[in-house]
């Protein structure tokens, strides 16, 4: 009786032993939870490139929004307007036609507006070398070289005269969130949106 207990307990064993490794070998085999496995995998990279083309089209939106407002400021600057009503200078007012178009994209804040006066088209090429002594922004008499002797500095910041050439170049810092697209286009998670315009004042 002993001796055949034994045995059945050796054939139990045997045949649960199988049985184990033969589970273990079907759980190995089972496809079922693939397609829950691959998409973690695939959705990760997707979802991220996905933000990334978003936040890209986003800063382009902005890139056109203030180079569509670059041109419309400028133009307004040529003329010499000045909101008189609002109290503002011509610098207050170019920044408040531009704040108008593209404020509520951007945070006004950070916007950079510079605006350099030439005395005609062909003095572009030619700026004079200027030294803000006084840390006005404005060309002082004594503060630049004459190399033309036009009694003007060409290439000096402000807005010129009357049919004076000016270029504007106006930048905002746009900040990156991702690094994907801190790789491909910015440095420091900053992208630079740079418009530029050039006029020619009227004669007002």
């Amino acid at each position: 009786m002993l001796i055949r207990r034994k045995e059945h307990q050796a054939s139990s064993a045997q045949s649960r032993s199988p049985s184990r490794w033969r589970r273990l070998r079907d759980l190995w085999r089972d496809t079922s939870g693939a397609t829950a496995v691959e998409f973690v995998f695939v959705a990760i990279p997707v979802i991220y490139m996905m933000v990334g083309i978003l936040e890209f089209s986003a800063a382009m939106t902005v890139s056109n929004s203030l180079e569509a407002a670059t041109n419309l400021s400028s133009r307004l600057g040529k003329t010499g307007y000045v909101d008189v009503d609002l109290g503002l200078d011509q610098s207050e007012t170019i920044r408040e036609e531009i704040e108008r178009r593209v404020g509520p994209l951007i945070d006004m804040n950070k916007l950079n507006i510079v605006a350099k006066a030439y005395s005609d088209f062909g003095d572009v090429d030619a700026p004079e070398p200027w030294n803000d002594a006084d840390a006005d922004g404005e060309p002082d008499p004594g503060e630049w070289t004459d190399e033309d002797g036009d009694n003007f500095c060409d290439g000096c910041t402000g807005f010129g005269g009357a049919d004076n050439v000016v270029i504007y170049t106006i930048t905002y810092p746009w900040t990156i969130m991702t690094p994907l697209m801190n790789r491909l286009l910015g440095e420091d998670g900053i992208f630079n949106l740079t418009a530029y315009s050039v006029v020619k004042n009227e004669p007002y």
